[in-house]
């Protein structure tokens, strides 16, 4: 799957959930042992990714903040209010670093958690699907969160960009690479500044839509996973 693909991620698991959804295979895998431990392993697989999703959902929201609130700096920079600048940035690159630690930390966690190596026992086909798309999952959240890496890198005038950064997103992410004039006060790279912020706030506000459809899919895996194991 190409990098933020999200429809065809979206395709994919629907499909999943579609089929746990299904009687027959809901009375085959509850009606043994082994398929009940198996459901087992994977519903605890998809609550962890679960966790892993609502912590990069919450990531997200603060890289918009601390976006909004550099806007914010740079519109009171255009009206000549430049006496606090210095100081306000030195908080900023503060909580950057902030938000860089916790998404290497996160980083680290997905890395650690493959789905796809939880145990490769399945005898069940249907279930080795939902392993694979818990593991597309995890895939995507990686590759978000080190975009979402290489946004907070900035200012950087030749960015290294990493190739599992689509092409639009790349665009966005390297536009704002550029705003290493914002110490000079020129009013008109600020302004320049201002609107690659915003266009980067609007990618980051539709990566929080796409993270918040995989929440609510992935809310519904483990439903599913949960009713085959009480029938």
């Amino acid at each position: 799957m190409s990098t933020f693909n999200f429809f065809s991620l979206k395709d994919l698991h629907e499909s999943t959930n579609d089929l746990l959804h299904s009687p027959t295979l809901k009375s085959v895998l509850s009606r043994h042992e082994q398929g009940q431990t198996s459901v087992q392993m994977v519903s605890e697989s998809s609550l962890k990714m679960l966790d892993s999703c609502g912590r990069t959902k919450d990531i997200l929201f603060l890289v918009k903040t601390h976006i909004q609130d550099l806007q914010s700096t740079f519109h009171r920079i255009t009206l000549g209010e430049t006496s606090s600048t210095e100081k306000k940035f030195g908080v900023y690159h503060h909580h950057r670093k902030d938000l860089k630690k916790q998404m290497l930390k996160r980083l680290k966690s997905l890395k650690m958690t493959k789905s796809s190596s939880i145990n490769t026992a399945y005898n069940d086909d249907n279930l080795m699907v939902v392993v694979n798309v818990l593991s597309e999952v995890r895939e995507t959240i990686i590759s978000l969160l080190d975009s979402l890496m290489l946004l907070l890198s900035m200012p950087n005038p030749n960015p290294k960009v990493r190739k599992s950064v689509n092409s639009n997103m790349k665009a966005k992410f390297m536009r704002m690479n550029s705003l290493s004039p914002w110490e000079k006060c020129d009013v008109h790279a600020v302004r320049c500044a201002i609107e690659r912020l915003e266009a980067v706030e609007s990618a980051v506000e539709n990566l929080e839509v796409e993270l918040e459809c995989i929440f609510k899919r992935l809310i519904r895996t483990r439903v599913l996973l949960l009713n085959i194991l009480s029938n």
